[in-house]
C-alpha cells in the first residue's frame, strides 16, 4: 500500500460550520481539505476536489490552486492529464461512477490499485477512499456536520450571493453524504480502518466515536 501518511492518520476537513470549532493544523498531522472548505482553511497539505476549480471555491480556492505547497488531488480524466499531469503539486487519481450494491462495493472500496468510486457527493467520498488507499488507517473528520437548518448556516464560511444558486436543495448533499457514509463505513471497518468525529456534532457522532486531541498519540501507527 502506498504511504503518504507516516503516522497512519490524517484530518479530513469538510465545510460544515463545526470546522470553526477546531484547529485542524494543531495536531501536526496531514490535513486533507474537501472542496469548498478551502474558503475557511485557505491552504492545506492536500486539497481534494472532484469538480473543476470554480466560483464556489472562492478567491481562496484560486490562490490554493496556484500554491505549489498545496497538493491538489483531482480525478484523472484526459483533460486533467494534459493540463496537470506534469505538475508536482497535482495528484491525478482514477475514479469510476457507480451505484453498485454494497456487496459488490466491498470488493472494490478502499483497495489500493482499484479506481476510486466517486459516490454521491464526489469530493468527500473520493477523499476518504484516497486517504485509506494511501496509508491513512485512521481518519479524524472535522466540519462534517451532516445537518443544517438553512443555506446561510450550512457552511464554515460566509455565504455569498453565488452560493445561493443551490439554496433550493441545500440539504440534499448533506443527506447524500450521510447515506454514503452509513453504507460505506461498515466496509471500511471490516478492512481495518477507523473514523473519528472532531466536534462534528450529533449526526456524525451517532455513527463514529468522538475524537479528543489527547487521544492522538495512541491513535498513531506504532
Amino acid at each position: 500500500m502506498p504511504n503518504l501518511f507516516s503516522d497512519g492518520i490524517c484530518v479530513i476537513a469538510c465545510s460544515g460550520p463545526s470546522l470553526n470549532k477546531v484547529d485542524c493544523f494543531s495536531l501536526g498531522i496531514p490535513v486533507i481539505c474537501i472542496s469548498t472548505a478551502i474558503r475557511t482553511l485557505k491552504k492545506s497539505h492536500y486539497w481534494v476536489l472532484a469538480d473543476s476549480l470554480n466560483q464556489m471555491h472562492g478567491t481562496e480556492g484560486q490562490e490554493a490552486w496556484a500554491d505549489k505547497d498545496t497538493i491538489k488531488v483531482i480525478p484523472a480524466n484526459k483533460a486533467n492529464k494534459t493540463k496537470y499531469g506534469h505538475r508536482s503539486d497535482f495528484m491525478l487519481v482514477d475514479c469510476n461512477e457507480t451505484n453498485r450494491a454494497n456487496d459488490v462495493l466491498e470488493q472494490i472500496l478502499f483497495t489500493p490499485g482499484k479506481p476510486l468510486i466517486r459516490g454521491p457527493h464526489k469530493s468527500i467520498s473520493m477523499a476518504f477512499q484516497w486517504a485509506h488507499c494511501n496509508g491513512a488507517e485512521k481518519i479524524i473528520f472535522a466540519g462534517n456536520d451532516l445537518r443544517a437548518d438553512s443555506m446561510e448556516t450550512k457552511y464554515s464560511y460566509p455565504v455569498e450571493a453565488f452560493d445561493l444558486k443551490k439554496k433550493h436543495n441545500f440539504s440534499k448533499t448533506l443527506d447524500q453524504v450521510q447515506m454514503c457514509m452509513e453504507g460505506w463505513y461498515p466496509i471500511a471497518k471490516k478492512k481495518g480502518f477507523q473514523w473519528y468525529s472532531w466536534e462534528c456534532g450529533p449526526v456524525f457522532e451517532s455513527m463514529v466515536p468522538k475524537f479528543e486531541p489527547d487521544m492522538l498519540e495512541n491513535l498513531k501507527k506504532k
